[in-house]
């Protein structure tokens, strides 16, 4: 393939205010690409590098399409909030807006949203990102979501999926198969800097307390106080610090269930990059124990990292760990299966040592953005040049 004279022009729409959708914008900004933000409102933070267009001034944030969703999904069925959204941002100029930017590419993250707001712009080549929610859970919400999600796919030129069995939902669903590609939104090399510091490495200090770290968000999906609640069985028999990172809608009551569970229980709150890094390496044991999952960003991290991963049985969750091996994988909803895996990863310096370099060579394989995110540019690559 011979590669564009100038670096190619992206127009993203997203969240530009999400780690992930950033993460994906610094490769390519990094890398000498111009990319171009499109948003309804601007971002509280805009990400450094990327040229920015809002179809509207500035609001308060639970005015914003994005930010009234939870409300809304309480009172109209979530399809028929997106039709409602998908109606303001053609009202506003989306289309307008991206033609005036006239990119060689047009990106959308998250199918049954951004997906579905850029496909009603009819700006191509056009390519759509599915993150996990939107193809796993969403289309199964009301009849009007799948529609949703089944026309968006249709209208793309080319689809991501962050794993392979999302893929094949993609496809289920109604995705061309030779439109839909694996790109997976990884670790950074930068989150595999601290590896050799590893806990699981270097051992802990005598007397010193074992860590277990739970980052995902304080949502109902992540099930975070299933994680707490084993991590109180746990203390019932050995002495063990949780460290729950992030924030979120249930942080008060998920604080006030820690107060009472009678194990040592640390929230610190959203971790930038480097605090989060140095969080894993000094953490014996990763848990992330959510109900459905992509691919997740923070699993990869912590593998890079060092950390003993103990995950969810869901199919995403083995394409990476092999049960035993390189981490635990648990039944669902069962915080007595998680305490006992726990203990048994605590218990056993030695397989959390075997697994750290195990997992780091996975992620080195086939989790690095590097690797993947030179597969989205040859994507990119290609449509330009056929457009």
């Amino acid at each position: 393939m011979t590669a564009s004279p100038r670096p190619l022009r992206i127009a993203v729409l997203g969240d530009f205010d999400g780690v992930h959708t950033r993460s994906w914008l610094r490769w390519f900004v990094d890398r000498g690409y111009e990319m171009h933000g499109v948003g309804f409102y601007p971002p509280a933070d805009p990400p450094p590098g990327v040229t920015m267009h809002a179809l509207r001034p500035r609001r308060a944030a639970a005015a914003t399409p994005a930010g009234n969703a939870e409300r809304r999904r309480a009172r109209i069925p979530a399809g028929a909030a997106r039709l409602v959204h998908g109606a303001r941002y053609r009202a506003a100029g989306l289309r307008r807006a991206v033609s005036r930017i006239a990119p060689d590419v047009f990106h959308a993250h998250f199918v049954v949203e951004h997906g579905f707001y850029g496909a009603i712009a009819g700006v191509r080549p056009y390519v759509v990102t599915a993150w996990g929610s939107d193809i796993l859970v969403e289309p199964e919400r009301d009849r009007v979501s799948r529609m949703i999600a089944r026309w968006t796919m249709s209208r793309a030129d080319a689809l991501t999926s962050n794993n392979a069995w999302m893929a094949e939902r993609m496809v289920a669903l109604g995705a061309r198969r030779d439109r839909v590609h694996v790109v997976t939104l990884g670790a950074d090399r930068y989150d595999l800097e601290r590896a050799d510091e590893s806990v699981n490495l270097r051992g802990r200090a005598e007397g010193d307390t074992p860590v277990v770290i739970s980052p995902r968000a304080h949502e109902p999906l992540y099930n975070i106080a299933e994680i707490i609640d084993a991590h109180a069985r746990l203390a019932r028999g050995r002495t063990a610090r949780l460290v729950v990172a992030h924030g979120g809608s249930q942080t008060a009551s998920l604080e006030r269930r820690a107060r009472g569970s009678g194990g040592h229980v640390e929230f610190t709150g959203f971790l930038d990059r480097a605090a989060f890094r140095d969080a894993l390496a000094a953490a014996e044991v990763f848990v992330s124990a959510p109900s459905s999952d992509a691919t997740s960003v923070a699993l990869l991290q912590a593998m890079g990292a060092g950390a003993f991963p103990i995950v969810s049985d869901l199919p995403t969750q083995r394409e990476w760990i092999e049960d035993g091996v390189n981490g635990f994988v648990v039944p669902l909803h069962r915080p007595d299966i998680l305490a006992d895996r726990m203990r048994r990863a605590l218990d056993d310096p030695a397989l959390r040592r075997r697994a750290a370099g195990i997992n780091r060579t996975i992620v080195e394989e086939r989790g690095l953005n590097d690797t993947q995110m030179q597969r989205l540019a040859a994507i990119y690559e290609e449509l330009a040049a056929r457009r």
